[in-house]
C-alpha cells in the first residue's frame, strides 16, 4: 500500500489547459484552446449539487461509502460478464475511472483493472471525496475535443456548470460513460433515453420533486454545440502572458464590452475608406482602476485586426501635456494663467510648430493646454527640465521611457516618446483618483492612489514611495483646463461634442498623422481611444479630434452621468494676480484679481509685463524729465510685451495697445524695443534648393515696439531696403556664415549671426 501511495503522481494530471477570460458576471469573454487542441478548462474547485447528485446516481451510488473499490459493483459486474460470455459491465467506481484517466486510458484488460483498483485505493487515501469528484469532473471526456465539466457546460449549454439545470446535469452525467454518444448532435434519441432514465432514478430516490422531474424530462437536448467565445483575442493575448492555462475572472463589464466593441467596429467600417484600419478603446473605473471594457482592436477581418493596440507602444502626440502642466503648478513654476511666449523657437536645430503653423505671441498656460499649443509647451518643458519631467511621468506610471533625456529632447512633450494606451489611461485615472481620495480621506494623500489599471480587481500596492506627484489643487486646475470648450484648429470640430456631460479630455496627433489619441475623464470613468494603422502608416487628415474624439464621446454617451470634481479648497491659498498676465501682481498691475491657487504658486515670478510708464497727458508719447517737467508727466500702468511677442500678439488681440513712441525731443533710455525674430542669433538654417539647383530665398522677420518705426535692413553690411508696419525682408543668402543687422529710424540697432547650410 505504501508503494501505491508513493507511485501516484501529484498532481494527478499534467495535461495543458485552456486559457479562459471571464467577465465580471461570470460569462466567457474569450478562450483559447489548450496546447493539445482540447477544450479543457482549469480544474474546478467546486461542483454544483445537481451535477454531483446525477453523477453519483449514475456512475457510483455508493461513492460516499467505499474506499475506491465497490465490492457489490464488482460482484455484480462479474456475474453479468460470466452470463454474457464477455465483458459488458466493468464495475468501476468513480475513483477507478479517475485512476484510468490519470493513467492515460490504458487498454481494458484484467491486469489494467487490478492496477486501476490499486490506484483507486491510493487516491482515496490522498484525496477527499469532494476532491475526487472535482478531479473526475474536470478531466472526464464529454465528446469530441471537449474535456471537463466546465468546458462541456459552456460548449453544450452556453453557461457555467454552476448554472446547470437538472436535465443538463443528467445529460453531462451520462455522456462520459457512453462512448457511442461522443457528440451531442449524434444518437440523440439514445442520449435522451439515458438522460431521462437517470432523471427518473433520482426522482424515485427522492432527490428531486415530481414537478422538477416532469420539467426536466420535457427539456429538449441542445441542437448543436455552442461556439466558445473567441472575439476578444487581444484580451487573451494580454492575459496569457502571465496566466496561460488559467481561468481568470476579470473586472470587465460584459454588456459594456459588447457596446464598446460595436462602436469600434462601426468607426473602423467608416474610417477604412481612408485606409485607417485599427482602433483601440479602453474604459476604466477611476476610483479602482478596474478595466470595464478592453477592445484591443476592431473585429473586422483585416491583416492587422489581431494586433492589440492597447498594449502597442505608439507616439504619444500631445497626450503628455497635462502632466507637465500639473507638475509645474505643483512645483510653483507657473500659475494657471501665466503668459507663456508663443513665438518662433529654435533649440539646437529643433523648431517646433503649432498645429496651425501660426503663433499667438503670448498665451496663458491654461490656454496652451486647452489649445494644445506646441511652442509654449516646449518652452514650459525647458523651464521644468526634461529629465525631471521623465521622472514625473515614471512616478505616474509610464513604463515606456526606455532612453535618456538626451535621446528624447524637447520633442518629448510633442510625441517624441512612445507610450501605450494602457499606461496613459492608467496615468490619467491615477491623477483623478489622487484628487478624489484627497477630498474623501480628509485632505490626506496615499502612495497607493497612484497605480496601474487592473483586469482582476486587485490593484498592485506600491512598495516604494513615489515622488514628483502633482498635488490636489494642481490636478483640479489641470482637469479644469482640459474641460474647457475652446479648441485649436487641430480640434476644429469640437463643437459637435458638446453635451450635458462635463468631461476633461485631451486629444493628440503624432507626427506624420500616424496616431490619433483621445482620453477623457469624469469623476467615475476614464475612456481612452487610439486610432490609426498598426503598421505605422500615416494617413492624411488623421487627427485626435477628428478620428479618436468622436469614438471617445460615443463611448461616454453610454456611460452614467458623473458629477464634476470637487475643488480642493484646503489645498489652495488666496493670491493676488495680474489680470492681464496671470502672474503674481506687482504695484504696476492696474487690474488684479484675488484667486485661490495651488500653494506653491506663491513661488512663481511676479508680473514683468505691466510697467509704470511716463507719458504726455494725451498718452501719445513717452517722455522723461529731459523733455518735460515732472509735474506735467502722466504716469500710468501699461501692459508691454517684448517686440517678438507683441508682433504676433497684436495679430489676434485688437485690444492690445502698443507702447507709445518716445517723443523725438527726449533723451532716449529705451532698450530692447527692436528684435530680430528670424533668423535667430547663432542658429543654423537649412535652405532648400529649387528644381534648377539654386538656393531658395528665405524671409527674415523683425519686430519693433514703435508702431510707426521704419527699419533699415543690412546683410553682411550690404543694404537691402527698408520696411514699415510689417517688418519682413526676403533675402537670397549663399551657403556660409552671415550677419543680419537692422536699424530703426530712432537709432535702435540689433544684429543676428546665422549660418546657411
Amino acid at each position: 500500500m505504501i508503494c501505491i501511495y508513493v507511485c501516484i503522481p501529484r498532481p494527478l494530471f499534467s495535461q495543458p489547459t485552456s486559457t479562459v477570460v471571464m467577465d465580471s458576471g461570470g460569462n466567457i469573454l474569450a478562450a483559447r484552446i489548450a496546447d493539445d487542441e482540447q477544450w479543457r478548462f482549469a480544474e474546478t474547485d467546486s461542483l454544483s449539487h445537481k451535477y454531483v447528485e446525477c453523477l453519483t446516481a449514475y456512475e457510483d451510488c455508493r461513492f460516499r461509502w467505499h474506499l475506491g473499490i465497490d465490492p457489490i459493483a464488482v460482484g455484480r459486474a462479474f456475474v453479468t460478464d460470466i452470463r454474457a460470455g464477455k465483458i459488458v459491465e466493468g464495475g468501476s467506481t468513480i475513483t477507478m475511472q479517475l485512476a484510468r484517466m490519470a493513467r492515460g486510458n490504458q487498454q481494458r484488460t484484467i491486469y489494467q483493472k487490478i492496477v486501476e483498483a490499486l490506484w483507486a485505493v491510493g487516491i482515496e487515501i490522498i484525496y477527499s471525496k469532494d476532491e475526487i469528484l472535482q478531479l473526475y469532473a474536470s478531466h472526464a471526456p464529454f465528446g469530441g475535443n471537449v474535456v471537463g465539466i466546465e468546458a462541456a457546460a459552456w460548449r453544450y449549454f452556453g453557461h457555467s456548470h454552476a448554472e446547470l439545470s437538472w436535465a443538463e446535469s443528467a445529460t453531462l452525467a451520462v455522456l462520459p460513460n457512453s462512448p457511442a454518444l461522443v457528440h451531442i448532435s449524434k444518437s440523440r434519441e439514445q442520449l435522451k433515453q439515458k438522460r431521462d432514465a437517470l432523471l427518473k432514478s433520482i426522482y424515485e430516490n427522492g432527490t428531486i420533486s415530481h414537478d422538477d422531474y416532469l420539467l426536466a424530462i420535457d427539456e429538449p437536448l441542445p441542437e448543436r454545440p455552442f461556439p466558445i467565445e473567441n472575439s476578444n483575442q487581444q484580451i487573451i493575448d494580454r492575459v496569457a502572458k502571465k496566466h496561460k492555462g488559467e481561468t481568470l475572472s476579470t473586472t470587465i463589464d460584459g454588456a459594456l464590452q459588447q457596446r464598446v466593441q460595436a462602436i469600434a467596429d462601426a468607426y473602423q467600417h467608416r474610417y477604412k475608406v481612408n485606409y485607417i484600419n485599427d482602433i483601440g478603446i479602453l474604459v476604466a473605473d477611476v476610483r479602482t482602476g478596474n478595466v470595464l471594457a478592453y477592445v484591443g482592436n476592431a473585429s473586422a477581418q483585416s491583416t492587422t485586426s489581431f494586433v492589440d493596440m492597447i498594449s502597442a507602444e505608439r507616439s504619444t502626440g500631445s497626450t503628455l501635456k497635462p502632466f507637465l502642466y500639473a507638475s509645474m503648478l505643483t512645483n510653483g513654476e507657473i500659475t494657471p494663467r501665466m503668459l507663456i511666449a508663443d513665438t518662433p523657437l529654435d533649440i539646437h536645430g529643433f523648431s517646433p510648430q503649432n498645429f496651425n503653423r501660426a503663433f499667438s505671441g503670448a498665451v496663458g498656460a491654461d490656454q496652451a493646454i486647452r489649445q494644445s499649443l506646441n511652442v509654449p509647451l516646449v518652452r514650459m518643458l525647458n523651464v521644468h527640465d526634461i529629465g525631471r519631467f521623465m521622472n514625473d511621468l515614471r512616478s505616474m506610471g509610464m513604463t515606456t521611457l526606455h532612453f535618456s533625456s538626451d535621446h528624447y529632447g524637447a520633442a518629448l512633450i510633442l510625441g517624441g516618446a512612445e507610450g501605450t494606451l494602457w499606461d496613459l489611461v492608467g496615468m490619467y485615472a491615477s491623477m483623478a483618483r489622487r484628487l478624489i481620495f484627497y477630498i474623501d480621506n480628509g485632505n490626506k494623500y496615499s502612495a497607493n492612489d497612484i497605480h496601474p489599471l487592473t483586469l482582476t480587481g486587485n490593484a498592485p500596492l506600491r512598495t516604494e514611495k513615489p515622488t514628483n506627484l502633482p498635488d490636489a489643487a494642481s490636478i483640479w486646475y489641470t482637469l479644469d483646463a482640459m474641460s474647457g470648450l475652446n479648441r485649436p484648429e487641430e480640434e476644429a470640430e469640437w463643437q459637435q461634442f458638446s453635451s450635458s456631460k462635463r468631461i476633461a479630455w485631451k486629444t493628440g496627433t503624432s507626427y506624420g498623422s500616424r496616431d490619433a489619441w483621445a482620453i477623457g475623464l469624469t469623476r467615475d470613468y476614464v475612456v481612452g481611444v487610439w486610432v490609426g494603422n498598426a503598421t505605422g502608416e500615416g494617413r492624411y487628415g488623421l487627427t485626435g479630434v477628428g478620428n479618436a474624439g468622436p469614438v471617445m464621446f460615443d463611448v461616454f454617451s453610454g456611460l452614467p452621468q458623473s458629477e464634476w470634481f470637487t475643488e480642493p479648497l484646503d489645498d489652495m491659498d488666496p493670491m493676488v494676480v495680474c489680470r492681464r498676465s496671470g502672474c503674481l501682481a506687482t504695484d504696476a498691475c492696474a487690474e488684479v484679481d484675488t484667486v485661490l491657487l495651488p500653494r506653491n504658486c506663491v513661488q512663481t515670478p511676479v508680473c514683468k509685463y505691466c510697467r509704470l510708464v511716463h507719458l504726455t497727458p494725451d498718452e501719445r508719447w513717452q517722455v522723461n524729465s529731459s523733455c518735460m517737467d515732472i509735474s506735467d508727466i502722466h504716469t500710468t500702468s501699461w501692459f508691454v510685451l517684448s517686440p517678438s511677442m507683441e508682433y504676433f500678439y497684436r495679430l489676434t488681440h485688437a485690444d492690445y495697445r502698443p507702447l507709445p513712441p518716445l517723443r523725438p525731443d527726449c533723451v532716449t533710455n529705451q532698450h530692447n524695443v527692436i528684435e530680430i525674430i528670424y533668423p535667430e542669433q547663432g542658429k543654423s538654417i537649412v535652405v532648400p534648393r529649387d528644381f534648377d539647383g539654386k538656393l531658395q530665398s528665405i524671409v527674415c522677420r523683425a519686430a519693433n515696439q514703435q508702431s510707426q518705426a521704419e527699419i533699415f535692413w543690412h546683410l553682411d553690411e550690404e543694404y537691402l531696403g527698408s520696411t514699415r508696419g510689417v517688418h519682413e525682408m526676403t533675402i537670397l543668402p549663399q551657403i556660409g556664415k552671415h550677419t543680419l543687422t537692422i536699424v530703426d529710424n530712432y537709432g535702435n540697432t540689433i544684429s543676428a549671426k546665422f549660418e546657411v547650410k
